[in-house]
């Protein structure tokens, strides 16, 4: 790694934020954070523009470099969620590692982590501390339980969020064990509400409000906000909502469906004329004015339901993909393929609506493709300049050109193990 080029390449990204029209180019952000969820927060943020210094500490490098590596050299997760990002190391139990961080405290706006509560008090920056270095900054985080509470000191992650959550219980099939999602779900849910709190706490400070601000964020609540209806169902019926597959509790039909050629659909035609043109399309008209079916409430009920998976399921058994997509696209039932990650890649409307955007690697010179921000802005939608760079690949640029540090002391402190 050539950290002189690496430098070039930092100021030229630089210089072209400042022209755009990102709209956050003039938020910096200090992602103290580690694995996914604040550190999702602040790629959201750098998506917009802002400056993200993301600080790794020095001999214990973010734990998602490691996850689903490819040929020795490509960090999938680390590519993605460290875009945009300047990547520095820093030893927060060194006095002049410490002072690094202070000064970046001056000249932040945000300041993100996801440590257990009382952590980085202990290491001298609790938000007291931090406010007396920088009395306009947002505090950001998110630990497992929360900054209160009996668990609050409990270590937490994204799979025992998702279980308190309630979601993994009702993630699965009747009679099968509680699933959790193939993905950090839960880190990520809780960095976007993290993301929201930061703006609004943003807006308040244009609004002339001047003191800092402390956004307390576990991972489980944001999971469980997405639960509502199901808790108070709960809360009002007394009975437990239960896991139901691919069907809804409080709609159907609703499924996932073989065809003929070994392929998956996903269909919803719970509204009430889509329903109806589904019976006509699979031949069955009759359950348009049948008891049982003639309206969502009687469509939920257990023998309705079985009964719709069953004609719905044959019909579709008998044809091959994209036979049921064109005829079901001609009758205005609302149906979908189920797709892996090579299907998206091939898809014509992914590709028009550039939902996949690549951004070239400053160290394998290698372009690198991967799912864009799906908020849209015009102007001002999010850019990818660059996805996640080495360990320390933005100690000069950082130290050297935003917080004023000479070669030398960058050396020094280098050479004493403080960066």
């Amino acid at each position: 790694m050539d950290l002189e080029k690496i430098t070039e390449f930092l100021l030229e990204q630089r210089k072209r934020v400042n022209s755009s029209s990102l709209p956050l180019k003039d938020i910096r952000v200090i992602d103290l954070g580690a694995v996914v969820a604040a550190p999702f927060a602040a790629t959201m943020l750098g998506d917009f523009g802002a400056e993200v210094v993301k600080v790794e500490p020095r001999e214990v490098p973010d734990a998602i470099r490691f996850w689903s590596v490819v040929e020795e050299k490509y960090q999938p997760y680390w590519l993605v969620h460290s875009r945009n990002k300047l990547p520095i190391t820093l030893n927060l139990k060194h006095p002049k590692g410490q002072n690094v961080l202070r000064r970046l405290v001056e000249r932040a706006d945000v300041v993100l982590e996801n440590m257990r509560p009382g952590t980085l008090d202990r290491l001298g920056f609790s938000a007291q501390e931090l406010w007396k270095i920088n009395q306009r900054l947002i505090i950001g985080r998110i630990s497992g339980y929360g900054q209160s509470g009996p668990y609050a000191s409990k270590p937490g992650f994204g799979t025992l969020a998702e279980s308190m959550s309630g979601y993994a219980y009702q993630n699965t099939h009747p009679g099968q064990p509680p699933t959790s999602p193939p993905i950090p779900l839960a880190d990520m849910v809780a960095g976007l509400h993290l993301a929201l709190g930061i703006m609004v706490a943003m807006h308040q400070r244009h609004c002339g409000v001047q003191q800092g601000q402390e956004i307390d964020l576990s991972l489980y609540e944001p999971l469980l906000s997405f639960m509502g209806p199901e808790y108070l169902y709960y809360s009002l019926s007394g009975n437990i909502p239960q896991p139901m597959g691919n069907e809804a509790t409080f709609t159907a039909p609703r499924n996932n469906f073989r065809t003929c050629d070994g392929r998956w659909v996903a269909l919803s035609a719970s509204a009430q004329a889509p329903f109806e043109r589904m019976m006509d399309l699979v031949g069955h008209p009759e359950l348009k004015t049948k008891p049982g079916f003639r309206n969502n409430k009687e469509r939920i009920q257990p023998e309705s339901r079985q009964v719709l998976n069953q004609v719905i399921g044959e019909w579709i058994r008998k044809r091959a993909l994209p036979i049921v997509l064109t005829e079901c696209e001609q009758a205005g039932v609302t149906v979908g393929p189920v797709y892996n990650m090579e299907d998206i890649s091939r898809d014509p409307h992914v590709q028009a609506r550039r939902s996949i955007r690549q951004a070239r690697d400053p160290i394998t010179k290698k372009s690198v493709p991967f799912p864009a921000n799906p908020i849209r802005l015009q102007p001002g939608s999010p850019d990818v300049q660059f996805p996640g760079l080495p360990t320390g690949a933005a100690n000069e640029f950082v130290l050297t050109h935003l917080l004023g540090y000479a070669a030398e002391e960058v050396a020094q402190m280098k050479a004493e193990g403080a960066i």
